[in-house]
C-alpha cells in the first residue's frame, strides 16, 4: 500500500486542565505537538486494531486542556513535556501519556479509575524545572523549624461540620477566597461515610458498561410481586384496552384480570448474571431468586413518619420490574383507586435531587465547580459515562436529543455575596448542576454537515437508534441543567420489550416524557419539604432524599442510634499511628538487612485485616446491595448500621487528644486506607495499638 498521512479525529470529552502550564520564561509551547500527535496516533490506530501497513497517522488535535512544551537542556537537546493533568503533573514521553489518552477516549473524558502512572501515583514525579539531571545542593531554610500551619480541606485545622467531621467544602471555598483560584482534588479521610463511599465508586463505572436495562441501587422501579413460573406466561400490552396483562402463549390468548403494580426501591443487585431474555422471562438459573433476583422495597411515603412498608421486601426476577419512568405508559388505564399506595409515594418523590461522589473541587473567585461522579435524579441513578435522553425545552414537544455525559458538575457562584458562615441565616451562597457530555440528535435539521465526524463516540447503547446527528462542532460540549434529564437511555431491545409500542410508534425516545413531567408536578405540589418558591427537594443523601429510616433491614443515618462520628475518627487517627509505626519498623529492620529504605506508604488491602465495615447482615449480598453510594453526599450525612456484629478491636495508646501535625497529613495521603492492621511475621517489634470500632453503623457495597 502506497504510503500515506491519515488525520485521526479524536473524541469529546477531556480531563485537561488549562491552567496546568510550566514557567514561561523556561519553556516554549511547542505548535503543532506533531511528537505527540504523530505517536499517539499509532499507537492508539494500533490499540483499535485498525492501523494499516505503510500509513502514517497523525491526531487532529490534543485533547482540550493539553499542550506540549520544550525546554532545551543544551545547544543540542530540547527536553518535552506534556502539560494539562488534572493532579498538575508532566507527562515525560507520548508513551507515558498513551494509557491516560486511550482511557479519556474510551469514558467520554471521564479520568475516574485511569490506569496511568500519574493517575496512580506509581511515576517518580517528573520535574520539568530541573530536567537537566544535575544535582542541587540543599539551601538551608531562612524561616524558623516547623511547618507553617496552611489551610488543607479534609483536616481539622478549619471548619467542622454539626457532627464534629471537617466541613471539607466550607474549608474550600475559604481557600479559594484567600488563594484566588483552587484546583484540587476532594478528601475527607476523617469522614467514614466518606470512605465508604469511595469503595463503592468502581461500582459506577460497572453499572455504566454494563447492560443499561438492570436497574440499579438506589432507583426506584415499578414491580410485581406473584408472576406465573412459565416462560410461556408474559407481560404483554392488551391493544383491546391499551393496558399490560398476562398473555399466555399456549393458550394464545389474555389470561387473569390486571396486574397489581407497586412502587419499590431496589437495595440489592442479583448475583448471577443477567441476560436480555430476563427482560420478558426468567432463563434457566443456576441459583433461587434470592441470589439471581433483585431485592426490592416498598416505597414509603416521603411525607409520613410511618416507614413500616420497607418491611415487606421482595425478592423478584428481573421481568417482574420496569423502570418507574415509564409508570404512565402502565398504569394510565388502570383506575387510580386501584392503584397500590407506593405509586404515589413514588411519585411524590419524583422531584428529589442528590449528588454522588464529589471527587474535585476547581474555581476562580467568587465561582467554583465541584466534579460529581453522579446523581440521583428522581427515580433514577445517572452517572459520568451514560448516556441519557433530554427532554424537550417546552412541554408536549417529541424527544429527539440524548447526551453522552463526560462530566457531572455542582456549581458554586456569588460566593463574594455570601455570608461565611453556612450555619447561621445569612445570605447563602448560589449553586446550579449541570451535565456536560457529547449530545447526539434524530432531528437531522437541527444538526450540520461541519460537525460529522468519522469516529465520533459510539456507546454500546447508541447503536440501536437513529442519532446520527451531532448537536455540536466535534471537540466542543453541550451543557444542559439536570432538570432537563428524562432518564437514561435503555437499551432498544429493552424498550421494544417493555413498552410494546404500535407500528405506527418508532420513536422509542418519548418513552416516559409525558410522565416525567407529570410526576414533577406531582412531586412539587405533594412533597411537604419543597417549598411554594421551590421545584425541587435537594438532599444531602439518597436516603435524606426518599425520607428512609431503614435500607436493607438496617437504620439510616439519623435514626443509628450506634452512630458515633468522633470515635469514628478517633479510630482513624489511631489506625493511621499505628501505619505510621510500623513503616519505621519496617525500615529499621531493611536497614538491619542491608536492604535499600522503602518510602513510607500506606499498606494496601492485601496485608490488611481489621474490617471497620463489620461482617454482612444475614441474608444480605456482600458487594450488591445500596451502598454508600446513597450515604454521604456532603460531609457527616447519612450512614447505614449494619446490624449488631460483635465489635472489632485493636489497641489504642493512651493520648487520644495528640494532634500531631503529622498524622493529618498522612490521613489525607491514606485515603484509600478503610481496614488496617499490619500483619508481620519477622521477629521485629511492632507497634501496639487499640481500639474498638462497632461496625454497625457503616455503609456497604
Amino acid at each position: 500500500m502506497s504510503a500515506g498521512r491519515v488525520i485521526v479525529p479524536i473524541r469529546g470529552g477531556s480531563d485537561g486542565d488549562p491552567n496546568h502550564r510550566p514557567d514561561p520564561t523556561k519553556y516554549v509551547q511547542v505548535l503543532p505537538p506533531t511528537l505527540y500527535l504523530g505517536k499517539l496516533a499509532v499507537l492508539w490506530m494500533k490499540a483499535r486494531g485498525e492501523d494499516l501497513e505503510g500509513v502514517a497517522y497523525t491526531l487532529d488535535r490534543l485533547p482540550a486542556g493539553y499542550a506540549m512544551f520544550g525546554r532545551s537542556r543544551s545547544s543540542e537537546r530540547t527536553d518535552y513535556y506534556l502539560f494539562g493533568h488534572p493532579k498538575h503533573k508532566a507527562f515525560d514521553s507520548p508513551n507515558r501519556f498513551f494509557p491516560h489518552f486511550r482511557h479519556i477516549m474510551d469514558n467520554n473524558g471521564n479520568s475516574a479509575n485511569c490506569p496511568c502512572t500519574v493517575c496512580n501515583g506509581k511515576q517518580k514525579v517528573v520535574s520539568p524545572s530541573n530536567s537537566s539531571g544535575k544535582p542541587v545542593s540543599k539551601i538551608p531554610p531562612a524561616i524558623p523549624k516547623g511547618r507553617p500551619r496552611t489551610l488543607v480541606p479534609g483536616s481539622e485545622t478549619g471548619r467542622v461540620d454539626e457532627e464534629g467531621n471537617p466541613d471539607v467544602y466550607r474549608q474550600f471555598i475559604d481557600k479559594l477566597k484567600a488563594e484566588g483560584t483552587v484546583d484540587e482534588a476532594i478528601t475527607e479521610p476523617l469522614s467514614m461515610d466518606w470512605r465508604a463511599e469511595q469503595q463503592c465508586m468502581p461500582q459506577l463505572d460497572k453499572w455504566v458498561k454494563g447492560p443499561q436495562y438492570l436497574p440499579r441501587p438506589g432507583e426506584i422501579v415499578l414491580f410485581v410481586r406473584e408472576l406465573p413460573d412459565s416462560k410461556d406466561v408474559t407481560i404483554t400490552r392488551d391493544p383491546q384496552t391499551d393496558t399490560f396483562r398476562l398473555y399466555d402463549d399456549t393458550q394464545r390468548r389474555f389470561v387473569g384480570g390486571e396486574l397489581k403494580w407497586e412502587a419499590g426501591l431496589i437495595v440489592q443487585m442479583p448475583v448471577e448474571q443477567t441476560i436480555i431474555d430476563d427482560v420478558v422471562f426468567e432463563a434457566d438459573k443456576k441459583w433461587n431468586v434470592a441470589s439471581s433476583g433483585f431485592r426490592v422495597e416498598p416505597l414509603p411515603s416521603p411525607n409520613s413518619k410511618d416507614k413500616s412498608l420497607s418491611k415487606h421486601y421482595r425478592y423478584v426476577p428481573l421481568h417482574h420490574i420496569r423502570p418507574f419512568v415509564f409508570w404512565k405508559e402502565i398504569l394510565d388505564h388502570t383506575d387510580k383507586d386501584k392503584w397500590h399506595p407506593t405509586i404515589i409515594n413514588a411519585l411524590t418523590a419524583m422531584s428529589t435531587l442528590s449528588l454522588v461522589g464529589k471527587y474535585h473541587f476547581r474555581g476562580k473567585w467568587p465561582e467554583a465547580w465541584v466534579y460529581c461522579h453522579g446523581l440521583y435524579v428522581g427515580s433514577e441513578l445517572i452517572s459520568v459515562g451514560d448516556t441519557v435522553r433530554l427532554l424537550p425545552k417546552a412541554e408536549g414537544q417529541s424527544s429527539t436529543d440524548v447526551l453522552v455525559i463526560s462530566s457531572i458538575r455542582l456549581k458554586l457562584w456569588d460566593l463574594h455575596l455570601a455570608s461565611d458562615n453556612d450555619y447561621d441565616k445569612g445570605r447563602p451562597y448560589n449553586t446550579s448542576v449541570y451535565v456536560f457530555g457529547t449530545a447526539y440528535t434524530a432531528d437531522q435539521s437541527r444538526s450540520s454537515k461541519e460537525w460529522l465526524t468519522f469516529d465520533a463516540p459510539r456507546t454500546e447503547v447508541l447503536k440501536g437508534y437513529k442519532l446520527e446527528y451531532p448537536l455540536h462542532p466535534p471537540g466542543k460540549e453541550l451543557m444542559v441543567p439536570f432538570s432537563r434529564i428524562l432518564g437514561r437511555l435503555y437499551n432498544s431491545d429493552s424498550m421494544v420489550l417493555w413498552l410494546q409500542p404500535p407500528p405506527d410508534e418508532d420513536n422509542l425516545l418519548n418513552g416516559g416524557g409525558d410522565g416525567v413531567y407529570e410526576a414533577r408536578a406531582f412531586s412539587k405540589a405533594n412533597d411537604q419539604r419543597i417549598g411554594p418558591d421551590k421545584n425541587w427537594f435537594w438532599a444531602e443523601s439518597r436516603m435524606q432524599a426518599l425520607d428512609l429510616h431503614t435500607v436493607n433491614g438496617v437504620d439510616a443515618s439519623v435514626y443509628d442510634t450506634e452512630r458515633d462520628p468522633k470515635e469514628w475518627r478517633r479510630a482513624i487517627k489511631e489506625i493511621v499511628k499505628a501505619t505510621k509505626e510500623q513503616d519505621r519498623v519496617e525500615q529499621r529492620s531493611s536497614l538491619a538487612e542491608h536492604r535499600s529504605l522503602r518510602p513510607l506508604v500506606a499498606p494496601t488491602q492485601e496485608n490488611t485485616s481489621l474490617r471497620v465495615d463489620g461482617g454482612a447482615k444475614a441474608g444480605s449480598r456482600p458487594g450488591s446491595s445500596l451502598t454508600g453510594l446513597g450515604g454521604s453526599s456532603t460531609p457527616g450525612n447519612a450512614s447505614v448500621k449494619q446490624g449488631a456484629p460483635a465489635p472489632n478491636v485493636i489497641h489504642l495508646s493512651d493520648d487520644e487528644d495528640s494532634e500531631d501535625e503529622d498524622i493529618d497529613e498522612i490521613i489525607r495521603e491514606q485515603t484509600r486506607v478503610l481496614n488496617t492492621v499490619v500483619e508481620d511475621n519477622r521477629a521485629t517489634k511492632k507497634a501496639k495499638v487499640a481500639v474498638v470500632v462497632k461496625p454497625s453503623s457503616t455503609p456497604r457495597c
